[in-house]
């Protein structure tokens, strides 16, 4: 191809006729885009398909392994007793009490709505304070008439007789005989709940406080609550229409002197569920409206909207892929979408930036070949990086951390390939049809401000190297002060309905959560099993006292029946729970006994304290209850599996940025075939993990399972940025440039690039911070400043340490290597993008790696035009930082 016969001083003339000016009638170009057309439409219609199989998942599958033992006793506590527990609360009006709750018209309410909840499948039991009062009722009547032949008398006698002290078996026999004397005030026929004194006599002992084995159902004068059991191990999907079933059935009623609020887990998981539909939508369109105004704004270039078209392709097939393999969409992959973009987007800049600086600064026969065979090899080492980063993930024993890790990891290679293809075959036909005129660029504030920022005097290499060392094991310390949070209720917005009902429910009650024992012998009507329950119980709940505030089974309603102050503690027999278990209600029988499966259930109320106090509670459990044998005793609910997310979430959180580090590390070193050269391009990333710490510690924010586990996240984006500017630097090295005018060459040519790829990937994640949810909202607050910082680290650190190794020769290999650029003959790839040129364009694409470029070489003093480069002009040896000569530069460097 004949080189340019344009003035030397001119940059922005126009090139001289080319085989780049032809019309796409002359050659293959337009074909070819049109078959890249055609295939991009039918992959994305097949894989776009698979984002009707995407599930939006929100249950314990989420934070526990399947296969682990949390998740199997779930399950099986589940199957046994019935799901979610939702509850209604009634906060009875000032100047009532509880008894005024059971007016006539309150009372065929209670039962109209345990028959109307009763008849859903999706309902497993119903426990409506009326429920509890009529087990009561039921326990101290007889049906010949005779107070004495009531099971409640026949269990009272009974525990007197086996009393071992006789002056506590006479209090019991007082205090039996005080319960009979009120009993007796009340006629037999007025023995009604229509009767306030009946009421009266049910709710409260003989010292006029609530029945302690009331309390679960009144946990205090002023308030009582409906418990209603959703169907145990149901999807996401039934679970949620339970929820809704129940609220429906509570909206309209209303009670005499109390109103009425129904919650429960099922309604805080069903509106993170919608909130994932909707938001997963307003995330993905808001981060789009972002991207595009940054690229209006500071992506100066023709097409510049471009890269976010192929990305959002690249999401479709993403997405669509992760549809087929069956990724689930959860409160923490749901961040996968506007991170993948942001990347994305950061990559496809990168690509499309190098295609301009061919096409305008050295004006290639051919720039998007030329930029293929100069930046894929980056690009390529950068994408197999970032994925190592995000397998790392999948060490995690969280499921939804792994479940992030695997779609990062399958996203973004999938997402670089419809980068590569789309965007070469769309700027190739660009070219052939319209080609980019000249235009010296590096004067730009983009250019100077990267200059700028990498401007450190070498002399600062071994106190960076210091500083970031120091900074990363100052992070290690930061790491273990901070606070984790698991619990799910800090995940959502905190001024959502569910969230003030919740807390409205446990400033009413002084609890909103539950952790269920189940426990199974051979007959779960023998006195071994009815006495250890008792006694479990109630050492449980003298142990702790502020975490566990009451206890509900059929074994301590019994026993909680036969307590008297000052006397003995008698645990009831096996006939006296077979006796109770007669005479309770269907849906009592149901919630707190399976005779199938030879299983009762212990349901404590948990107070209002953190996870880490609760597992406390469960591990206590755990480790020190020894049941007789033959029954076993399991710790399950609602409970158990918030505690398992925190064991599982705290066993290896630190290691999982370790495990992303060592990868990237070796793969860089194989790479590259020189520790320096690795070690250097790790720097900033060391820097920027240890900042991430310290910067949450310095904050004092939370860290909730996707923030804590962002450090692959910011190894990932930081080792592009070091690679790229590695590479390029070693690039313009084999062109014959020294040290330091080949990292100021870098980024003069590279500066726009880079900042804006570095703004796409910062606005990736910051985007989340539109999030209502606070663990998204966090995230990407938190992590987008981050990732600035690593970012900032990369372009500010890493140039005065490529400097300083290089002048030592540790950088720069004569004779090519594991790290060179190829830039000689295109691959197959390549062949069919660009189109079947014969070898003049191909030699126009190529530039020989060992001629100068202009502007010379602050260590050996070449200088002159860059030959060999099709269509060259001073543009292309106008200086490598915007006209600033070399020893002058060299001078401000020290």
């Amino acid at each position: 191809m004949p080189p340019s016969t344009m003035p030397a001083d001119d940059p922005t003339s126009p090139p001289a006729p080319t085989d780049r000016t032809r019309s796409s009638d002359a050659d293959p170009g337009g074909r070819r885009f049109r078959v890249v057309a055609v295939v991009t439409l039918l992959v994305t219609l097949v894989l776009g398909y698979g984002l009707n199989r995407l599930e939006f998942t929100t249950g314990q599958d989420n934070y526990l392994n399947s296969d682990s033992q949390v998740a199997r006793d779930n399950v099986d506590y589940q199957s046994l007793f019935g799901g979610q527990a939702m509850l209604t609360l009634f906060t009875i009006e000032r100047g009532a009490d509880a008894d005024d709750l059971f007016t006539p018209r309150n009372i065929k309410q209670f039962r109209d709505l345990q028959t109307e909840l009763d008849a859903d499948p999706r309902i497993q039991s119903t426990i409506t304070p009326l429920t509890a009062l009529e087990f009561t009722d039921n326990l101290v009547r007889s049906r010949n008439g005779n107070v004495l032949d009531s099971p409640a008398a026949k269990i009272l006698l009974g525990a007197q007789s086996r009393d071992p002290d006789p002056g506590s078996a006479q209090r019991r026999l007082a205090d039996s005989l005080a319960t009979l004397k009120r009993m007796q005030a009340i006629p037999e026929a007025q023995r009604t709940f229509d009767n306030p004194a009946w009421v009266d006599f049910l709710l409260h002992d003989n010292t006029g406080a609530i029945r302690k084995s009331l309390r679960p159902f009144f946990p205090t004068p002023s308030t009582a609550q409906m418990v209603t059991r959703l169907e145990g191990n149901a999807s996401l999907a039934a679970e949620g229409e339970g929820a809704r079933i129940v609220e429906r059935a509570t909206s309209g009623v209303r009670f005499d002197h109390a109103t009425v609020m129904t919650t429960g887990a099922a309604v805080l998981l069903r509106d993170i569920n919608n909130y994932l539909r909707g938001g997963f939508l307003t995330l993905g369109v808001i981060s789009l409206a972002l991207m595009a105004g940054l690229l209006i704004v500071a992506f100066a270039v023709r097409w510049r909207l471009l890269p976010l078209g192929v990305v959002g392709v690249g999401l479709i097939w993403a997405f669509g892929l992760a549809g087929y393999i069956g990724v689930p969409l959860s409160v923490v992959t749901i961040a996968g979408l506007p991170v993948l973009l942001g990347v994305g987007i950061d990559f496809a800049v990168q690509l499309h930036s190098r295609v301009e600086e061919e096409a305008q600064l050295d004006r290639a026969g051919n720039p998007v070949l030329a930029a293929l065979a100069g930046l894929l090899p980056a690009l390529a080492l950068a994408t197999v990086a970032a994925v190592l980063a995000f397998l790392a993930l999948e060490f995690s024993q969280v499921p939804m951390i792994r479940d992030f890790g695997t779609l990062l990891a399958l996203g973004l290679p999938v997402i670089v390939i419809a980068t590569v293809l789309l965007l070469s075959a769309s700027l190739t036909m660009r070219e052939r049809r319209r080609p980019t005129p000249p235009k010296d660029y590096t004067h730009g504030p983009l250019g100077r401000t990267v200059i700028r920022l990498g401007a450190l005097p070498r002399i600062t290499a071994i106190p960076l190297v210091v500083a970031a060392v120091a900074i990363f094991v100052g992070g290690i310390f930061a790491d273990g002060r901070l606070t984790i949070q698991t619990d799910p209720e800090k995940w959502v917005d905190q001024q959502s309905q569910v969230i003030k009902n919740i807390n409205a429910l446990r400033a009413s009650t002084g609890s909103a959560s539950e952790l269920g024992i189940f426990v199974q012998s051979g007959d779960v009507f023998d006195d071994a099993t009815a006495g250890f329950v008792g006694r479990f119980a109630n050492a449980q709940l003298a142990a702790h006292p502020d975490d566990l505030l009451d206890a509900s089974s059929l074994v301590t309603t019994i026993s909680f029946m036969m307590e008297v102050p000052n006397t003995s503690v008698v645990m009831p027999t096996g006939a006296d729970i077979r006796l109770a278990y007669q005479v309770a209600p269907p849906d009592i029988q149901r919630a707190m006994v399976n005779r199938e499966h030879h299983a009762l259930n212990l349901v404590f109320r948990t107070g209002s304290g953190s996870l880490e106090r609760q597992a406390g509670v469960v591990d206590d459990i755990r480790d020190h209850v020894r049941p007789p044998a033959g029954i076993s005793a399991t710790p399950s609910g609602l409970a158990v599996v918030g505690t398992g997310l925190l064991d599982n979430f705290a066993k290896n959180r630190v290691e999982l940025t370790y495990y992303a580090l060592a990868a990237v590390f070796v793969l860089l070193l194989l790479y590259n075939r020189s520790l320096v050269r690795a070690v250097l391009s790790l720097v900033p990333v060391l820097i920027a993990v240890g900042l991430s710490s310290i910067i949450a510690l310095l904050i004092g924010v939370d860290l909730s399972p996707l923030t804590a586990v962002s450090g692959p996240l910011i190894i990932a984006l930081c080792t592009e940025f070091t690679t790229l500017l590695v590479l390029r630097h070693l690039e313009e090295r084999r062109r014959g440039l020294g040290p330091l005018a080949a990292v100021e060459a870098a980024a003069a040519r590279t500066g726009r690039a880079f900042l804006v790829s570095a703004l796409a990937a910062v606005i990736g994640v910051a985007v989340l911070a539109f999030s209502s949810l606070p663990l998204l909202r966090d995230f990407g607050l938190l992590v987008a400043l981050n990732v600035a910082v690593a970012l900032l680290s990369a372009l500010v650190v890493l140039p005065p340490l490529l400097v300083w190794a290089d002048e030592r020769g540790w950088v720069h290999r004569h004779g090519g290597g594991a790290g060179s650029v190829s830039v000689s003959a295109p691959g197959p790839l390549d062949k069919w993008l660009i189109s079947g040129h014969a070898a003049t364009e191909r030699t126009g694409a190529s530039r020989p790696t060992d001629a100068p470029r202009g502007g010379g070489d602050a260590a050996a003093g070449t200088g002159g035009a860059r030959p060999g480069v099709a269509g060259a002009g001073p543009a292309a040896g106008a200086g490598p930082a915007a006209g600033v000569e070399p020893a002058q530069r060299a001078s401000r460097r020290g």
